[in-house]
Formats: C-alpha cells, sequence, structure tokens
C-alpha cells in the first residue's frame, strides 16, 4: 500500500513527460511555415536595401524616358498600383463573407481577447489571417521603401550608381523639370438656389432611401424569377438603385454643395509645387484624401457583407451592430491614416505625396471600375 502513491506520481511524472514531448514535436501547419518564410524574406528585403533598390531604379528607369522626373514620380504611382492589383483582388475576394456576422467574432470582447485569438488563429494556420498579415507588411514595406527613396537628394547629389538595376541608364545632372503640373477646376460662378432648396434636397433623399430599404426584399424575392436576358428594365433598375442609394449622409453633402454653390462657369487653372522640397499644401490634401479614400473603398464591402447577412437570414439586430462598429472602425481606420500622412509626409520631399497621390487617384476609380469586375465574379 506504501508503494502505490509512489507508483501513481511516477505514472503522472510519465504521462506529463510524454504529453510535453508530443506539444514539443508537433509543428505548426504549412501556411503558417510558408507565411513565416514569407515575412523573414520581405524583412531581408527591406534591412538589406533590395525594395529600396527595386523602386530607385523604376524610378530612373521612368525617368530615362521621360526627361522629367515629376512625371517619373507619377509613373512610379501608376506601377506601385499596378503592383498591387492582384492584392486588390484577393482583398476584395476575401471581403464577400459574412464572418464579422458569426457567433464566435460576436463574442470576442476586447483588445487582449483579440490580439489572443489572431495569435491562436495564426499558430493553427488560419488563411485569412495569415493573409492579412502577410498583406499589411507587403503595403507597409513597399510603401517604406518609396518614401525612403525620396529622403535621398538625388535632385542636387549625384545617385550612388548601386542603387540601380544594370538595365537601368545611370541619370544625367542636372535632373530635369522638378516642379509638378496638375491641373484643377475652379468655379468662377456659382448659384445659391437656398436654403430651402437645401432641405427639399434632404427631404427627397431620406424618402428615397426609405423606399429603396422597404422594398428590397420584394425586389431580391423578384430578381430570383427574372432572366437577365430578357428583362433589361429591371436590371437597368438595380443599376439606378445600387448607384444612388448610398450613405444618406453623403447625399445630404452632395445636396448642400449643388443647391448653395451650383457651378455655372469655371476654369482650368494648374497647381505646382517642387518635388524636391516639403509642400504643406499638398500634404493636407493628400492627407485629406486618404481618409476619403478609405472611407470610399471601404463602404461598398461593408454594404456587400450586410446584403450577404440579410440573405442568410441573420438576425437584423446583429447585423445592425455590427454595420455600426464596422462603419467605426473604417472612419477611425481613415482618421488616423489621415493624420499619420501629414504629419509624417511633412518631413518628406513632396515627390512621395505626388506618387501616393497618385495612386490615391486611381484608387477612387476603383469601385467604378475593376471593383465592380471583382464583385461580379460568382463565388
Amino acid at each position: 500500500m506504501e508503494d502505490s502513491p509512489t507508483e501513481i506520481t511516477n505514472g503522472s511524472k510519465n504521462t506529463e513527460s510524454e504529453v510535453i514531448s508530443n506539444q514539443q514535436i508537433k509543428l505548426p501547419p504549412v501556411s503558417t511555415i510558408i507565411t513565416v518564410i514569407t515575412l523573414i524574406l520581405l524583412f531581408y528585403a527591406l534591412f538589406s536595401g533590395e525594395t529600396y533598390k527595386f523602386y530607385a531604379s523604376f524610378l530612373f528607369l521612368f525617368y530615362s524616358w521621360t526627361k522629367r522626373i515629376w512625371v517619373s514620380v507619377v509613373l512610379l504611382g501608376v506601377f506601385q498600383t499596378l503592383l498591387m492589383i492582384p492584392f486588390r483582388i484577393i482583398n476584395l475576394r476575401r471581403s464577400l463573407h459574412i464572418k464579422e456576422f458569426e457567433d464566435k467574432l460576436e463574442q470576442i470582447q476586447g483588445v487582449k481577447k483579440q490580439r489572443s485569438f489572431l495569435k491562436q488563429a495564426f499558430g493553427e494556420g488560419n488563411i485569412n489571417v495569415l493573409w492579412y498579415v502577410v498583406n499589411f507588411f507587403i503595403q507597409i514595406i513597399s510603401y517604406f521603401s518609396i518614401g525612403r527613396l525620396f529622403l535621398i537628394d538625388f535632385y542636387n547629389q549625384p545617385l550612388n550608381p548601386k542603387l540601380l538595376y544594370s538595365f537601368v541608364s545611370y541619370p544625367e545632372y542636372p535632373i530635369l523639370d522638378t516642379y509638378f503640373k496638375i491641373p484643377y477646376p475652379v468655379f468662377n460662378k456659382t448659384l445659391d438656389f437656398g436654403l430651402m432648396s437645401v432641405l427639399i434636397f434632404w427631404i427627397i433623399a431620406f424618402v428615397y432611401k426609405f423606399l429603396v430599404n422597404k422594398f428590397k426584399p420584394y425586389y431580391r424575392q423578384m430578381k430570383k424569377n427574372f432572366d437577365e436576358k430578357k428583362d433589361k428594365p429591371i436590371l437597368m433598375i438595380e443599376k439606378l438603385v445600387k448607384n444612388t442609394s448610398g450613405s444618406v449622409i453623403l447625399l445630404m453633402i452632395i445636396g448642400w454643395f449643388l443647391m448653395r454653390y451650383f457651378p455655372v462657369d469655371w476654369t482650368i487653372k494648374i497647381f505646382s509645387g517642387d518635388v524636391s522640397h516639403p509642400y504643406s499644401t499638398f500634404n493636407a490634401i493628400t492627407a485629406i484624401m486618404t481618409f476619403f479614400i478609405v472611407i470610399w473603398l471601404d463602404f461598398p464591402k461593408i454594404n456587400k457583407k450586410v446584403d450577404l447577412a440579410i440573405q442568410e437570414n441573420i438576425d437584423i439586430n446583429v447585423i445592425a451592430k455590427i454595420k455600426v462598429k464596422l462603419y467605426r472602425e473604417s472612419f477611425q481606420k481613415a482618421l488616423f491614416l489621415g493624420l499619420g500622412a501629414y504629419f509624417i509626409t511633412n518631413q518628406i520631399p513632396c515627390a512621395f505625396e505626388l506618387s501616393i497621390f497618385t495612386f490615391e487617384t486611381i484608387s477612387l476609380l476603383s469601385p467604378l471600375t475593376i471593383d465592380r469586375i471583382i464583385f461580379k465574379i460568382p463565388r
């Protein structure tokens, strides 16, 4: 009888050692291992200067074609946009789900629990979390590298030849045409239709939004039974509703400007500045555009998720709660990025702003072009 406790203790120790041994042998999923390797390679490319060299080479490749440095900066922004298109396609395709409305995520409250959840999901090889991490660092590294490039005073001091690939010709000095030129419209004369016209516009916008929301269930039911080839009027109504039944707040803002400052005469002026120096006015414009574009790109994805949640018959109270949460997070993200863009870029020559401004201008057209095509692809 005296020996039995010792045996039990020894047995429990052996069991614990086996469990520890099994835990040590257990490896993370292949997707997690690949993600970690990818991140290591990305950080190696960043700290070894490869990403820096990559963007410098393409900037001066464009300069060898145009002989205008500000045009080359714009082309670098276009080039960056083209590089990001595959990531945008994947991000949009992955946004076509209703995961935000699942009970599991509903129950996750607080920053610590969210971090714990993400850490566990990363270790378990959750493809959504892994893609988010990789995509996040790719974008951060790419823009950090572009910003670092424009911190160099290659306008007045000879560029280090090691920063260029062999197929890129070394630029001749002095660097040509550092002043960018962006056309913009100026309204010379506007009409004010009065405050009453604004109120009428707002009332119409509210009534229209109410009617659209009221008849959406009937429209979805009707849509299941029509032929897309024959029932073209229904398709036209669908496009009209989608393009005009957006945010009431946005419609109110548009209505205010249209009714109080309706343009009747305008001219084109040129906005210009030296890309080799900081330009606070351009920084402010870029920051405002950053704020607006984040919201502009997020809202269609949120609305798409809400539509999917309604189709899945998820509780309307859950949908409303998560919808408000997603809108709030989008606004907070836009405000954070806008303020960050302003305070950081104030210390950088405005060539960086010009590149980002080009990227943002193209992004403004995304919901009307590539996003529409992506959303139409059946899952």
